[in-house]
């Protein structure tokens, strides 16, 4: 639901990265001894973390439960081939489900009740425990589709929420990504906005309306922004598109709202092009293919079908079909999560904190989560954004990577361009 999402990024204080790099070698050193660490959730053989999702009661159409199977196959590999860190087995040991409107307060009792070194993974629809974290200063990490990852305020977001692909996100600021790229270059001329009668949703419009005023790459021919959410009834609005020419949707609504829209479109006779944010969910699209087929899906980390494979994705396959985790998008989330989570640990040394893993993640200049999504620079990333995206095109039910390189699937544009480039860098 939040449509396009495209844009990120508080320096923290001076920690060495050396010191990671001597200490990672030997995390899993038999019979090596590391000291005592006295931070909540930590023993001397245990790390134990914590999450929050919105899962049974997820109005989206998509689940939000495969981000902990990301995180437990991410632990399993770390478990297993390098004997923890530290000495210390990784644990998922608290799943927490925020039913939609409980987030705060399983927020609350995560941190107060379950006893966590750190909070992850937290993919939620509404993000109204975020305070909560930063308050407590525990390392955070999360799916940052919420505003309260970033700021739109031009000041930083707080230091210790980490979200998958950088933190900072501005909703209603104009941008200069794929849904103003490609509309060029498939020959574009009539627009439609379509969003709920909520502000995660209108935002996501506002947004898309604010980059076609600058780029003035379409016309802006169609715009409701008063649906109500649940199961609209699209026939009023398709009418008025078909009347109005329109030949590309940005639809700031869920998936399920997708499918339904696509399927009034089908029967009124529309074509026009979309792209789907937050859809790489392949079971689903495999499932409703008749009215899926021709869509795009955009992703901000590397999709399976990019070829050659990156080596991240294979491992990610790799330990998924070993614990038997679902392999969707919040899957991949949780995983990344869960290296961002390691890496900041290893960083901070021995003798952790979770002060000192969340000062170490921020010295951080070219985190990949080791290849499966663009170069975040840390030093950055909860002030500045992040617009490189990969995509892919549903043919046959399956996905189809359009528009990148071999080896390089993603699509970058650069901060506040002038005008959208012809031929955006490629990473």
């Amino acid at each position: 639901m939040t449509g396009s999402r495209l844009v990120r990024r508080w320096a923290a204080v001076l920690v060495t990265i050396s010191l990671a790099c001597a200490t990672s070698a030997s995390l899993a050193g038999a019979g090596e001894k590391f000291p005592a660490v006295d931070q909540p959730g930590v023993t001397d053989t245990e790390i134990a973390v914590g999450g929050v999702l919105t899962d049974t009661m997820n109005p989206t159409g998509v689940s939000y439960g495969p981000a902990f199977d990301g995180v437990e196959a991410y632990f399993e590999y770390i478990n297993k081939s390098e004997g923890g860190v530290y000495g210390r087995k990784l644990v998922l040991s608290s799943k927490r489900d925020d039913q939609l409107g409980k987030n705060r307060a399983e927020s609350q009792a995560l941190i107060s009740e379950d006893n966590v070194f750190a909070a992850l993974p937290l993919a939620t629809s509404l993000f109204t425990g975020a305070q909560v974290y930063v308050d407590e200063g525990i390392p955070t990490f999360g799916w940052d589709i919420n505003a309260e990852f970033g700021s739109e305020n031009n000041t930083p977001g707080p230091p210790n929420l980490f979200g998958a692909q950088g933190s900072y996100i501005c909703f209603t600021c104009a941008q200069a990504g794929i849904n103003q790229w490609l509309p060029t270059k498939i020959g574009v001329k009539n627009v439609a906005l379509l969003a709920y009668n909520v502000v995660q949703s209108t935002d996501c419009a506002l947004g898309a309306k604010s980059s076609f005023e600058k780029y003035k790459t379409a016309k802006v021919a169609f715009d409701d922004e008063s649906l109500g959410f649940g199961n609209p009834d699209f026939s009023a609005q398709v009418s008025q598109m078909v009347d109005a020419k329109v030949d590309y949707i940005i639809a700031c609504i869920d998936f399920n709202g997708i499918i339904n829209l696509r399927k009034e479109m089908l029967r009124q006779g529309l074509e026009a092009a979309m792209v789907l944010p937050n859809a790489y969910e392949h079971e689903t699209i495999k499932e409703n293919q008749q009215f899926l087929n021709g869509l795009y899906v955009a992703t901000l980390f590397a999709p399976f079908e990019a070829k050659p494979q990156r080596p991240a994705v294979k491992l990610f396959l790799k330990w998924m079909k070993k614990t038997g985790g679902r392999q969707t998008e919040n899957a991949i989330i949780g995983w990344i999560n869960a290296d961002e989570f390691v890496t900041g640990l290893k960083a901070a040394g021995p003798n952790f904190t979770r002060q000192k893993v969340i000062d170490a993640l921020n010295q951080i200049t070219d985190y990949t989560a080791n290849g499966f999504v663009p170069p975040i620079d840390w030093t950055k990333a909860h002030e500045d954004d992040q617009d490189c995206t990969a995509l892919m095109k549903i043919v046959k039910g399956k996905l189809k990577p359009v528009y990148g390189k071999p080896g390089k699937p993603f699509l970058c544009f650069g901060d506040d361009l002038a005008k959208i480039p012809k031929n955006p860098e490629v990473k």
